[in-house]
């Protein structure tokens, strides 16, 4: 993989771990910057049983499960917002934040590669998340940066959505499992005993299933939204580059 930036548009805390933590800290380990920009970090753990339905500090949860994955950094964009309808009423804010507005924008870290919510999300906030950082990766110009590889990544309850699309690219993360395993374990509050979709299991034996696709234990899917083959070639070039080195 090619030395460079990922960014990875995160709904709430937790979606980019259950979603793609996996290859978050492949992508790290490859030597990548990865960085996360957490939409709205609500202060309620909803994931529970619903007698345990209660607050707790998801910011710490948020950057200790980061750090688990090997994130370079992380912005919130909206501190302790009502996760139930402030992405609704601030579309247009979060574009511009995720072009040009954060810290860590597409304008500034530059990413080859965007993670983003799917557009067939379950949750009605993931598919605002969605469109928002979709019409962020458009192109805008000169003195814009426009990310050449855009994949949807898919949370565990998106298997119950009515409008799920196929999933066209699987990376291998059998390597670094154990740090999604950690990173999972950050969020106590948000995961669900079995048989639920959201259990610690349950994620597993979904990685395991996509891993099962490809011939290796643990692997994680995403749709296909813009692949700019260029991009291919440079991680390929890259790589021989440093086996040369080394």
């Amino acid at each position: 993989m090619a030395r460079g930036s990922v960014l990875v548009i995160a709904p709430h805390p937790d979606d980019e771990t259950f979603g793609c933590g996996g290859t978050i800290a492949t992508l790290a380990a490859s030597g990548m910057d990865v960085y996360v920009e957490l939409v709205v970090q609500h202060g309620i753990n909803t994931g529970g049983p619903a007698a345990a339905r209660v607050a707790a500090n998801r910011g710490t949860e948020f950057a200790q499960a980061c750090g688990k994955l090997g994130v370079s950094d992380f912005h919130v964009m909206i501190e302790e917002g009502d996760h139930r309808n402030t992405l609704h009423t601030q579309t247009a804010r979060l574009v511009e934040s995720i072009e040009y507005g954060s810290p860590i924008s597409i304008d500034r870290v530059r990413p080859q590669l965007v993670l983003l919510p799917a557009r067939g999300a379950f949750h009605q906030d993931h598919q605002v998340v969605h469109q928002a950082a979709f019409a962020a990766c458009r192109h805008r110009g000169a003195g814009h940066h426009t990310p050449p590889v855009i994949l949807g990544y898919q949370c565990p309850e998106d298997s119950w959505s009515s409008q799920i699309e196929q999933a066209t690219a699987t990376l291998d993360i059998t390597d670094h499992y154990g740090q999604k395993q950690a990173a999972v374990a950050c969020y106590q509050h948000q995961t669900k005993p079995e048989p639920h979709l959201r259990s610690r299991t349950a994620i597993e034996r979904a990685d395991a299933v996509q891993g099962a696709a490809i011939g290796v234990p643990y692997a994680e899917s995403f749709v296909t939204y813009r692949t700019d083959l260029r991009f291919i070639a440079e991680a390929a070039e890259a790589r021989e580059l440093v086996c040369e080195n080394t």
